[in-house]
């Protein structure tokens, strides 16, 4: 009988989960599922009429095929997934409490306006995005909630976390749980991840190969390329699974460039949007996240 996950990186989606899920998977004393994105608590064993109509094909459509992800964890000390829609639909902390009630769970969160912007330039980048002009697109949103309940165009519904992490907070103990901060991340990768290390139990002296850069905000340089990504991430996936990440890397530094930035004015503008979210996440974490809201 194959091993469940004893925990799993929750989201949120665009705040580094990809880094995380790879350098977990680096490490010799961690077995992580083959896939990210396993989406079996949140889009799991639902009647097809109730599936998402992006949602991913390589997800787990039922139990047999998520414990199947873990036939090969054999001795592993810590077992693991990463699946950023679990923070944002709220059936996945109900039902990953009742499958694997100690599990541990990690969640990293960003800039709420960087990581919608963020979202939005990786929908550019894989070409299904028609809409160029980011708050345009913001306002399109609501309406394509309607016509297609995937995450796909959810740039600032999904920046909104305290709703979803509040699901877990109250169905596992405070202390299994570890949130940490995209620009704290982003700041010191090494040290993160031994905090990580030490969190599921694991060897924290181990060094991941932190200088690569995994799943970047960038957009193609040429039709061709766009072409490539759109289609359902087969040419991502095939570079993923059949070259070393640094090579990886590389080939991206080639065929893509960095999108815009985020006008000033834009972020100021959004800001307010989301502090009311924001200061309910400042009492569920006791954390100042000031540098978040308008005031």
């Amino acid at each position: 009988m194959s091993r469940l996950p004893d925990f799993a990186v929750i989201g949120a989606a665009r705040c580094g989960t990809t880094s995380l899920y790879a350098h977990l998977r680096e490490h010799p004393q961690i077995f992580m599922s083959p896939e990210k994105e396993t989406d079996y608590f949140s889009l799991g064993d639902l009647p097809p009429d109730e599936v998402p109509a992006a949602a991913s094909p390589y997800r787990a459509r039922n139990r047999a095929e998520y414990e199947a992800l873990f036939r090969g964890a054999g001795g592993a000390r810590a077992v693991g997934e990463a699946s950023p829609t679990y923070l944002f639909y709220p059936r996945s902390a109900a039902r990953m409490r009742e499958l694997v009630p100690d599990a541990r769970v990690i969640c990293i969160l960003r800039d709420p306006i960087e990581r919608a912007y963020s979202h939005f330039g990786l929908a550019r980048k894989m070409g299904f995005e028609v809409i160029p002009d980011f708050e345009a697109a913001l306002a399109a949103e609501d309406e394509r909630w309607l016509r297609d309940r995937s995450m796909r165009f959810t740039y600032a519904r999904a920046s909104f976390y305290s709703g979803g992490l509040r699901e877990f907070w109250v169905r596992f103990p405070r202390e299994r749980i570890l949130v940490i901060l995209f620009h704290e991340f982003a700041a010191d990768p090494a040290g993160t991840m031994r905090k990580l290390y030490g969190f599921l139990g694991v060897d924290d002296r181990f060094e991941p190969d932190v200088g690569v850069r995994h799943n970047r905000s960038l957009v193609p340089r040429t039709s061709v390329v766009r072409e490539a990504f759109s289609r359902p991430r087969r040419f991502r996936r095939l570079l993923q699974r059949n070259l070393p990440p640094r090579l990886v890397t590389r080939i991206g530094d080639l065929i893509m460039r960095p999108p815009p930035g985020l006008a000033p004015s834009i972020r100021e503008r959004l800001l307010p949007r989301f502090d009311d979210d924001v200061r309910r996440l400042e009492a569920l974490l006791e954390r100042d996240l000031s540098a978040w809201r308008s005031a």
